[in-house]
């Protein structure tokens, strides 16, 4: 699996990189971790289970704690087993006060995926050919990117504000305190086009057929406060058949693609990775890791 298969091989000296262990538990590593993923229901297996948890925690907390280089924080991530405790920043069986917030023990299934997973296609399909134009033009990026759509746009804005002067690559993001309020009361108010797959930009009232208050008074909205906006369609869209938060409560991607574009809903069926077709991958996920990715 990638990425965190390629960290866990690299860790413990399998795969490819089975001639290259950079730790001399490699063997043990390998042993006690797939045993630590194992379920079970008997008192032995959870015994072993639990047994080999702590093991693997505590030798990649010495390692992480010596700076021995390695994905343990990764892979402690993945477990489930990062604490905040920066002195002993991984352990097993960690109460949930005490558990990291990026902990992402629920999705350690993954690790066993017979397909290849990654996070790396915004970095090759978008990021890199912008750096590879900007490195033969000289020319600097303008974004819309907002700090309210992630905690690491928020950061990014507090630390660069919206003009990135000493960057790296100077970066310019015009948008940075823009909401999504904004964004749409700006299309509604200018009656701009957008894709079709958003649908319209209405106010509950409106999807609802209730008469407005502005409508009613002839005042104008501004006079009355805006209403929260939405989007009869997708609130946000991204590459087809991207399958990044297909898991969260209410997603239905798949189904509205099915609608709105049947032959790209084909795409499932059609490629392949690791002889698994996208289908297949998600039914995959849906049994291993009790998701319920509807397609």
């Amino acid at each position: 699996m990638i990425p965190y298969r390629y960290y866990y091989e690299r860790v413990t000296g399998i795969g490819n990189y089975r001639t290259k262990a950079n730790t001399p538990n490699s063997r043990l590593l390998e042993e006690i971790h797939m045993q630590s993923i194992k379920g079970g229901n008997d008192t032995h297996t959870i015994m072993s289970a639990t047994d080999s948890l702590e093991r693997l925690a505590n030798i990649l907390n010495e390692r992480m704690v010596n700076k021995k280089g390695g994905a343990n924080q990764r892979l402690a991530i993945m477990l489930g087993i990062l604490t905040k405790d920066k002195n002993n920043p991984i352990k097993a069986n960690i109460p949930e006060k005490d558990r990291s917030q990026f902990s992402m023990e629920k999705y350690k299934f993954f690790l066993d995926a017979p397909f290849e997973i990654s996070n790396k296609c915004c970095n090759i399909m978008k990021k890199n050919p912008v750096h590879k134009y900007h490195k033969d033009t000289g020319r600097v990026p303008i974004t819309a990117q907002m700090a309210s759509e992630s905690r690491l746009r928020t950061q990014k804005w507090l630390q660069n504000s919206c003009n990135g002067f000493n960057l790296r690559i100077p970066t310019s993001n015009p948008m940075s305190f823009w909401t999504e309020q904004d964004v749409l009361l700006y299309i509604k108010s200018h009656n701009l086009e957008i894709c079709s797959v958003y649908g319209d930009v209405v106010s509950d009232d409106e999807e609802w057929g209730q008469i407005d208050m502005a409508e009613w008074t002839g005042m104008e909205i501004f006079e009355l406060g805006n209403k929260p906006l939405h989007c009869t369609g997708v609130p946000r869209t991204g590459c087809v058949a991207c399958g990044f938060g297909c898991h969260i409560s209410g997603d239905e991607r798949f189904l509205k693609l099915k609608e709105s574009h049947p032959n790209m809903y084909k795409i499932l069926d059609v490629a392949k990775n690791s002889g698994y077709t996208m289908r297949e991958a998600i039914e995959w996920c849906n049994d291993h890791g009790n998701l319920n990715i509807k397609l």
